[in-house]
């Protein structure tokens, strides 16, 4: 089993969007470059468990794992 980050990042994309934050507001909350988040969201670079805990904090949702847990 592997967690499947472009659906990570599409989710964590959708709710930037509706906090209505641009990825250079976020990504200057979480002290990582715009380049980075933007990766992140097109599911192009991991994010580890604690930068992810991170981002949900500040869009104010939950990470659920075994939602986007995905068998190989």
């Amino acid at each position: 089993m592997a967690l499947d980050y472009t659906i990570v990042g599409e989710r964590l994309k959708k709710a930037r969007l509706d906090k209505k934050l641009t990825q250079e507001n976020l990504s200057e909350q979480l002290g990582i470059s715009v380049a980075f988040l933007s990766k992140v969201e097109r599911g192009n670079s991991h994010v580890n468990l604690k930068r992810l805990s991170q981002i949900c904090d500040i869009l104010g949702v939950i990470y659920k794992i075994a939602k986007v847990i995905v068998e190989e």
